[in-house]
């Protein structure tokens, strides 16, 4: 087996990764106008806001790193006061700009429209605003379906918005949810796309983001969040207080109390887990 390539930034992608992992996530807030279940940013609604000056810097030490896309994070980014003035210094800077959002700010999100080249909806049912006309839009929008069995069922039911997105012209991903937290612990399963992996041929499968992941027919990527198949891969981060992390801190994980269920079917995966992360 060849060696795998270390990037400039310490980043050492797994062979089978779809992703450009030279990403950063500034997180240019932690407050948010909303209260997700499954948020893993142990320091959401405690408010700091990212100044001006620890952005530059942020940015200048990126670029040092070789990192090719900026995301504007949170929190929620929108509801900090100057996210269209860094959006438009990291487009001046040269960065690729993507940001995830809850939707909430329409009318940020107007104004960073042609700016940011990727702006990733945050999507739970109920939320019918998020379905746009991709054709109204000059950046780039993607529906990110946040996928549990609580809210989806049965398949059908995930692919009815799925194929709603589609036919709008967004782009769509579903993720099972990174069990940070209980609820996420809880629910990281969804029966029906987990068991995809199990019966699919191996070389079908493919890491997005460092984590397990397949295309459905229909080209969307459906990524399992708590299927790592790259352990200890580094994430890069920018705090509020403009200092750099190499790992994200996830939420609440000291509060999780295993349960036998949810272990007995992580062995399910393992022996299919452990020869993927030694391609």
């Amino acid at each position: 087996m060849l060696p795998r390539k270390q990037l400039k930034c310490g980043i050492v992608p797994h062979p089978l990764e779809v992703e450009d992992l030279r990403q950063i996530y500034f997180l240019l807030t932690y407050a948010c106008n909303k209260a997700c279940p499954y948020c893993i940013e142990p320091n959401v609604h405690t408010g700091k806001y990212m100044c001006e000056k620890d952005f530059v810097t942020g940015m200048k030490i990126a670029k040092e790193l070789d990192f090719k896309i900026l995301y504007l994070h949170g929190g929620e980014p929108t509801v900090h006061h100057d996210v269209v003035n860094y959006a438009k210094l990291a487009k001046k800077e040269g960065f690729l700009v993507n940001m995830f959002t809850n939707g909430l700010r329409q009318d940020v999100l107007e104004q960073l429209d042609g700016i940011v080249d990727e702006i990733r909806f945050s999507y739970d049912p109920g939320l019918d605003f998020m379905f746009q006309n991709q054709a109204k839009w000059k950046s780039r929008i993607k529906l990110y379906i946040m996928a549990t069995t609580e809210t989806y069922p049965t398949e059908k039911s995930l692919m009815e918005v799925v194929n709603k997105a589609l036919d709008l012209g967004m782009g769509v991903k579903v993720r099972t949810l990174n069990p940070v937290n209980p609820y996420a612990y809880k629910y990281q399963f969804v029966p029906y796309l987990h068991q995809h992996l199990l019966t699919l041929p191996e070389e079908k499968i493919i890491c997005d983001g460092n984590k397990a992941a397949y295309r459905m027919e229909n080209g969307v990527i459906v990524r399992l969040g708590n299927m790592q198949l790259n352990p200890g891969h580094l994430k890069y981060s920018v705090d509020p207080d403009g200092v750099m992390h190499t790992r994200f801190t996830h939420s609440q994980k000291d509060l999780i109390v295993p349960e036998h269920e949810i272990e007995a079917k992580k062995t399910l995966f393992q022996p299919l887990i452990e020869r993927l992360r030694k391609i």
